[in-house]
């Protein structure tokens, strides 16, 4: 069996600046904690408007810290929701969807191994 504490877990992270990140930031701002099915589970902690993204399956992401804006894009439009911290997010899969936080936010996340898309914010 293995506990893992993800306020603990986070402590290291520093914050990814989306749109100025570095492969030096990038490593530090995302920590990959274990494998479960076909599933990746992690901790991610950035600032800014991330780029559209879309996953075959659900996502699962848990506000760890902080506050982010979803935004979903489906066939009537977009829709947008805040979470905080503890708030849990379900992201349907196969729904192009992106994230913005004007101050640093911490995520766990529960995503696909293989599958995902990704496109720039302003596409």
């Amino acid at each position: 069996m293995i506990i893992y504490n993800l306020q603990d877990a986070a402590q290291s992270l520093t914050t990814i600046e989306i749109g100025k990140r570095t492969d030096d930031v990038a490593t530090s701002g995302l920590k990959m904690l274990f494998p479960f099915g076909q599933h990746d589970v992690g901790l991610l902690r950035f600032q800014g408007s991330t780029p559209w993204e879309e996953h075959p399956n659900d996502e699962f992401l848990l506000v760890v810290e902080g506050e982010t804006t979803l935004t979903l894009r489906t066939e009537d439009g977009e829709t947008q929701a805040t979470a905080r911290k503890g708030d849990v997010l379900l992201v349907p899969g196969q729904v192009w969807h992106r994230q913005d936080a004007p101050a640093p936010v911490t995520l766990m996340f529960i995503t696909n191994h293989d599958g995902n898309k990704h496109k720039h914010a302003t596409e």
